[in-house]
């Protein structure tokens, strides 16, 4: 599977960018998408920006962010918006995983700004769903009489930018931790600790 999202992840890169290089525009169906959940930004007017593996030191910490973000798009003002692709439907189990997805974009935000000096407007989500339920058979059958093909279906989820600091202050708290000599106390009803203790309690029940 991750070969197979790896692959994805290039097309979906491959077929937004050639669309902004050749016609200077993102396709039609992203950016109704976008401007239907950011009404107050124009998507039918951005440019692309390639995106590069950023780093930066943080500031007063023996730390370096490093990220590469999958789209970054300049708008004529100058400010950027930055996105991330997924390839998935938009489950309860990827909103148990948007915190993660949330501090994930934060910090290409954080890069761009203390790095390029930028303004980002906005940050999202985008989830490319394969369309895999299609109830006409006919249409089915036409969509596939030369080759086969599937579509995706697209859903943009907008991410709260948060101010610098808190990526800051995740560096220093990630700093502490990997310096302390003990793992830290995990939550209460932690279901991940849980599966951790379990799982180092049967790697440990065949040690010798």
């Amino acid at each position: 599977m991750p070969g197979i999202v790896g692959q994805a992840d290039r097309y979906f890169k491959a077929v937004v960018n050639s669309h902004l290089q050749s016609k200077g525009l993102l396709p039609s169906w992203l950016a109704d998408a976008l401007n239907g959940s950011f009404s107050q930004l124009n998507f039918h007017s951005v440019q692309h920006i390639e995106p590069e593996r950023w780093e930066i030191e943080i500031p007063n910490l023996p730390c370096i962010l490093v990220g590469e973000a999958d789209a970054v798009w300049e708008f004529p003002d100058g400010r950027w918006f930055i996105a991330d692709y997924k390839m998935a439907s938009w489950t309860q189990t990827q909103q148990r995983l948007l915190p993660l997805y949330e501090t994930q974009l934060n910090a290409y935000a954080y890069l761009a700004q203390r790095k390029f000096h930028k303004t980002v407007a906005g940050l999202a989500l985008i989830y490319f769903e394969p369309e895999h339920k299609i109830p006409d058979a006919d249409l089915l059958l036409q969509r596939n009489i030369g080759q086969m093909m599937l579509g995706f279906r697209c859903t943009v989820i907008p991410v709260t930018l948060q101010p610098v600091e808190l990526i800051e202050s995740l560096c220093q708290q990630v700093l502490r931790i990997l310096s302390s000599p003990v793992p830290p106390a995990g939550r209460q009803n932690c279901q991940g600790c849980q599966e951790l203790r379990d799982w180092w309690g049967r790697v440990r029940s065949h040690l010798p």
